[in-house]
């Protein structure tokens, strides 16, 4: 059955109930004012709504008013109402309403009478309908204060259950669209300072590296000559300049390496290295030390260059 069907059958079910109701009516007089009300149903479950019928016969010539939503219908809550049409026929009006209500109180039995207000001149009369109750369902007989961990109803289950993701694909478009817009335009703004930034931090790790790489062989040179760690500080200190300089030191010879440097000073060490290396000469350390010294010169320009964009 559609929504729409079930609707107009309920609707046609409350108005059959207000019929019977102002038909065989259990009256609470005050003056020629008769009213009846009661719930639609029995019983209902906490938080389930129910329906509650108001029904008034009055003469013609009274005015009457029915509660509205400010109206207060402890235990219950109020949802909203239905009205019906004023009925007139021999004097006698008649007028009916359903109010829609919930309640979310755990009394067994809960009960609800509804006024109507007569308008007189001065003020308003009340009338009210007779009390009726609703049994609430009850699916927790009793609830203890505490419970014994062993003693509750717990089934253990440790099969693997399978949880779909919903992945929202535009979502997820949209954001990654969004990244990588941000990231270009990040990179045509600052590019230029984020390369210059990261060649300096790969200088300055590499002579970083370079240094304490070199001192440990001078370090070992300054306890005892050796001309494998001669020749292995220098090859050292060319593999370096070749990475800062960008020129095959490693491939040229002393007179080739001096050619390109132009220092007299440099030179000399150069040759002095060669001849301990060969020769046997013990007096190498300044020599190394001068070839550090101008290894540091030579990272000091670049990374000044670097710095500063040229």
């Amino acid at each position: 059955m559609s929504v729409n069907a079930l609707t107009f059958w309920k609707n046609l079910a409350w108005k059959f109930f207000v019929m019977l109701a102002l038909g065989f009516p259990t009256f609470v007089s005050a003056q020629d004012v008769q009213v009846n009300g009661g719930f639609l149903s029995d019983s209902l479950k906490i938080g389930e709504q129910t329906a509650f019928y108001l029904s008034a016969r009055y003469p013609s010539n009274m005015t009457i008013l029915f509660p509205d939503s400010t109206h207060s219908f402890s235990p219950f809550e109020y949802q909203y109402k239905e009205y019906f049409l004023t009925e007139t026929r021999d004097g006698i009006s008649r007028d009916s309403a359903v109010y829609f209500l919930t309640t979310f109180e755990v009394d067994r039995v809960q009960s609800l009478q509804l006024p109507v207000y007569v308008v007189q001149p001065s003020d308003c009369t009340v009338v009210q309908s007779r009390a009726d109750s609703v049994l609430i369902t009850q699916f927790i007989a009793q609830v203890p204060d505490t419970v014994a961990t062993q003693e509750l109803p717990l089934k253990m289950n440790t099969t693997y259950q399978k949880v779909h993701y919903d992945l929202n694909f535009w979502l997820m478009v949209i954001i990654l669209g969004a990244v990588a817009v941000l990231a270009l335009l990040t990179w045509l703004l600052f590019g230029k300072k984020i390369r210059r930034y990261l060649f300096a931090r790969r200088l300055q790790k590499n002579h970083a590296y370079f240094m304490e790489r070199y001192n440990t062989l001078l370090t070992q040179l300054k306890s005892a000559f050796s001309p494998p760690a001669t020749e292995s500080a220098l090859v050292t200190w060319k593999k370096y300049m070749e990475e800062l300089d960008a020129r095959p030191y490693t491939k040229l010879t002393t007179r080739e390496t001096a050619s390109i440097i132009k220092e007299a000073a440099l030179s000399e060490h150069l040759r002095r290295i060669d001849t301990a290396i060969y020769g046997h000469n013990t007096t190498v350390v300044e020599s190394l030390e001068n070839l550090r010294n101008f290894a540091h010169q030579q990272y000091q320009r670049k990374l000044k260059e670097v710095q500063h964009g040229k």
